[in-house]
């Protein structure tokens, strides 16, 4: 036997070896080494950037600087230097930085020991991302969610379509918190002891009531007005040109905040509400995927390459979105090799159970 075949042998029993090992461990042992994969490239980042360090001063720092970025752009589209379509996507963008804001300071990863700034930060994302519940509501149920991830009392989840059928109610609901509203109250009131709708309905005023109230009237006002376009305008309405000043406001709103926000929601709606799993999660391991197909990148755009990160921190909660992207692309080959799932849309057929029903 020559060299390069006892070398090719030893590499392949090595391989055998590495995998029967795999094979052996636990559910337990393999959530222990994702955790300890994450936690090694992140002691690494901060150690290389002491910087990141600093997560109050980032913290304020991306609050500060998406919201100025979002006047901003508003403010150039309202000079007509820019057109619509780059101030749409341009605020969408930062919008999603003030979500995984929010999302960091619910976890408290940012002024912990100061309320105050705290719900400074709240009223700021909640005020420019207008289409969501109160930070502070959604403090509680996100907190739930971590701890009944998948299951039926899951109210986060079961709010913007986990564990629907495939079709078209579920699609409106990961696209309209109304209609979600409508098809997923009862339910929830009977399976999850936490929710309770009059508590949900008073933590949406003031900001999500007043973002619906113009957003329906945005399409109403536009609908109305492209249909009696498209048909030679055959109905003449009195004041004309005040209901045209009308339109023309609604739609500046739309295209600086509705449109915007509508899109990053619904961006984040569909890959969140699809890659949980749902009916049949037994722990962590099964709670998430890992959604980074190249095709999904318009929607991660929106959401700030959610469906690619947020698996790792169901792993590790306490980590600030940004390093969560840091260490993705060391930790993702971790993941896969302990049995984690990527881009299985399959599940969507199966109404986000984690194995095909029995049949």
């Amino acid at each position: 036997m020559n060299a390069r075949q006892t070398a090719k042998n030893e590499i392949e029993t090595s391989i055998a070896k590495k995998t029967k090992r795999l094979l052996n461990l636990n559910t337990r042992e393999k959530n222990v080494r994702i955790i300890r994969w994450i936690r090694f490239r992140d002691k690494k980042l901060r150690k290389k950037f002491p910087i990141l360090e600093r997560q109050n001063l980032w913290g304020a720092s991306i609050t500060v600087g998406s919201a100025g970025m979002m006047f901003l752009t508003a403010s150039a589209y309202i000079a007509e230097l820019i057109p619509a379509w780059v101030a749409i996507v341009t605020n969408a963008v930062f919008a999603s930085f003030l979500h995984e804001i929010e999302h960091d300071t619910i976890h408290n990863l940012y002024f912990k020991d100061d309320p105050k700034k705290q719900n400074l930060i709240f009223w700021t994302v909640w005020i420019l991302r207008g289409n969501t519940i109160s930070p502070w509501y959604r403090r509680m149920i996100h907190i739930l969610h971590h701890k009944v991830s998948g299951n039926k009392d899951d109210i986060e989840e079961r709010l913007i379509g986990n564990g629907m059928n495939a079709g078209w109610s579920r699609l409106f609901a990961m696209i309209d918190g109304n209609v979600s509203a409508i098809l997923n109250f009862r339910k929830l009131a009977r399976d999850a002891p936490k929710f309770k709708r009059k508590e949900i309905v008073r933590e949406s005023w003031p900001w999500l009531v007043l973002f619906y109230a113009l957003w329906y009237n945005f399409l109403l006002w536009n609908v109305s007005y492209y249909a009696n376009h498209w048909m030679g305008f055959p109905i003449s309405l009195p004041f004309s040109e005040t209901l045209e000043t009308i339109r023309s406001f609604l739609n500046l709103i739309g295209v600086v905040y509705l449109l915007p926000n509508w899109i990053r929601q619904s961006s984040i709606q569909i890959v969140s509400s699809n890659m949980h799993y749902y009916g049949d999660v037994r722990g962590i391991h099964q709670q998430t995927q890992v959604w980074n197909a190249w095709f999904l990148a318009p929607l991660h755009l929106f959401c700030f390459n959610f469906g690619s990160t947020h698996g790792i921190h169901h792993f590790v909660v306490n980590q600030p979105f940004y390093l969560r992207q840091m260490v993705a692309p060391f930790v993702h080959p971790a993941m896969k090799r302990y049995g984690i799932r990527f881009n299985d849309f399959e599940s969507m057929l199966r109404a986000n159970r984690y194995d095909p029903e029995p049949t």
